[in-house]
């Protein structure tokens, strides 16, 4: 039952935060459980919200990159985008410099929309999947990859294991 509600939860407060980015926070309630009358699914468009600092400039070639995939991207821009880091559970070494929200996931960095794809296919029972750091030929940054980027699945603040590797892109 908290597996169902704790996304809707988490996506709600980072809405609020994007909203509310200098205003004062109310005290926070206790969630009332509630459980959904129909499962969790995929959704059913390619929306994603992209949640990052009005500084950084990489975060908005890794927009480009998911928008040219094929993803409704709408960014929000906000001094708050650690406190979504921290709602999420993303742990302090799978952290970038940018959050994304998909459907019931997050996804932590600059990972490539292949990525986003295989983990709307399959429905995996995580919470997100993170690429830390900003890697060199991943989506937004530019230059050469190294090798493939491993991107991690995460599930209740913790790398539960590897999520893929994909390739590097050239942009």
């Amino acid at each position: 039952m908290t597996r169902l509600l704790r996304p809707f939860l988490l996506f709600s407060l980072a809405a609020l935060l994007a909203g509310c980015a200098g205003a004062p926070a109310a005290a926070p309630r206790e969630p009332v459980p509630v459980e959904p009358s129909v499962p969790l699914a995929a959704p059913t468009s390619l929306a994603i919200t992209l949640v990052r600092s009005p500084s950084c400039g990489c975060c908005a070639g890794h927009a480009d990159h998911l928008a040219r995939a094929g993803y409704d991207v709408a960014s929000t821009l906000t001094d708050g985008y650690i406190a979504v880091k921290d709602a999420h559970g993303i742990p302090a070494d799978m952290r970038s410099c940018h959050t994304s929200l998909v459907g019931r996931y997050f996804v932590e960095g600059h990972v490539p929309a292949a990525a986003i794809e295989q983990l709307l296919r399959e429905l995996p029972e995580i919470d997100g999947i993170a690429l830390p750091g900003m890697p060199p030929g991943s989506p937004g940054m530019g230059g050469v990859a190294e090798g493939p980027l491993v991107v991690w699945a995460i599930e209740d603040g913790r790398v539960v294991g590897e999520f893929g590797r994909f390739a590097g892109v050239d942009e």
